[in-house]
């Protein structure tokens, strides 16, 4: 692709959005309501508390200091949230171009497979970017147009914030597009994207968890917090308080633009090399099925298990191990099986 190709193309670019437009505003969405929204919501309060009970003035505050959280470093459910609509946003980019079969349409144009990769990482690229940057904007100008407040965070918190998350979210949406040119479906992009990218921190926490569930209900105590957020992907622990203090923030992010750049790389050869545009499998190696469906069913099962337990049985600590035994296994080879037929259902489509 020549220098004159590296801007973007109006055509691919609007064919993208239309495609993604739902995806687009739901992310535009959930970001906005939890950052811009949530602030003016906490102005007002602030306004209204000052205007009639001034001396407790301080107690609207707290409200204030949860953005702050937010913009220090981001909270479990914001960080769990964004990477599950940037992996959703990838998945469906290339999964869906298979679904309609539109590759051998737009491979029929004067377009390059290159070209349309790239236009695609831009489109994706762009979104994260607009998304978190309008919403710094919004909140900045909040700050500014009502100067009397003395917010416990600063206009830098706001962009630091929205930088932090356009390089973490970049990284996520690369991995999932080189993930997504391998595998033959929208479905199959999203999970395995997933998968590899809650592995090395997932599975430690999924098995510790499990342990200390099924140690604390045999001793008929209290249950552990089975919150699905505590659960973190490794791009939403990168995103961490602790993690962030203990390093050399340029160091992490200037890492993570490497490895953004390396994944957009992969993702042009193996789309070069891979020919998926009829594909509907989710998985293009089959000596691997084996492996994929022994995971899924692992790690679908350790999230699922006490999930269900406390969900069927709320006081289960008074019921003994025998339940909690028959839901894992029946978990386990319910998954395994949902895996199984899935893959030999796309296969036959």
């Amino acid at each position: 692709m020549g220098w004159n190709k590296l801007l973007p193309n109006k055509t691919l670019l609007w064919k993208e959005s239309k495609n993604s437009w739902v995806m687009a505003a739901a992310f535009f969405g959930y970001i906005t309501f939890g950052a811009s929204f949530k602030l003016i919501k906490e102005i007002l309060t602030y306004l209204d508390w000052q205007r009639m009970n001034n001396h407790q003035m301080a107690d609207t505050f707290y409200g204030m200091y949860d953005i702050a959280r937010l913009l220090s470093f981001n909270e479990a459910s914001a960080g769990f949230g964004s990477v599950l609509i940037t992996i959703m946003l990838a998945a469906t980019m290339l999964g869906r171009e298979r679904d309609l079969n539109s590759f051998n349409f737009l491979l029929a144009m004067p377009y390059s497979r290159r070209e349309i990769i790239y236009n695609k990482f831009m489109y994706g690229w762009t979104q994260i970017a607009a998304i978190f940057g309008l919403n710094a904007l919004i909140m900045t100008l909040l700050l500014w147009t009502v100067p009397g407040i003395e917010f416990p965070f600063h206009a830098a918190d706001i962009w630091a914030w929205a930088l932090r998350n356009i390089l973490v979210l970049g990284f996520v949406f690369s991995f999932t597009m080189a993930i997504s040119s391998i595998s033959g479906t929208t479905f199959g992009n999203g999970l395995l994207a997933m998968i590899f990218l809650y592995f090395p921190l997932g599975l430690s926490l999924l098995i510790m968890f499990n342990l200390n569930y099924w140690n604390i209900m045999f001793r008929h105590a209290l249950f552990l917090n089975t919150d699905i957020v505590l659960l973190l992907t490794v791009p939403t622990y990168i995103m961490q308080d602790d993690v962030l203090l203990e390093q050399n923030l340029p160091l992490v992010y200037g890492v993570l633009l490497v490895l953004t750049g390396g994944l957009y790389q992969l993702t042009q050869y193996l789309f070069n090399k891979n020919h998926l545009e009829k594909n509907g499998e989710v998985l293009v190696f089959e000596q691997f099925e084996w492996f994929f469906k022994l995971g899924t069913a692992l790690c679908f099962t350790l999230l699922g298990g006490p999930l269900a337990m406390r969900l069927f049985f709320p006081h289960s600590g008074h019921t003994g191990a025998a339940p909690g035994v028959i839901i894992y296994l029946l978990l386990a080879v319910s998954f395994w099986f949902a895996v199984h037929y899935l893959i030999k259902w796309r296969k036959t489509v």
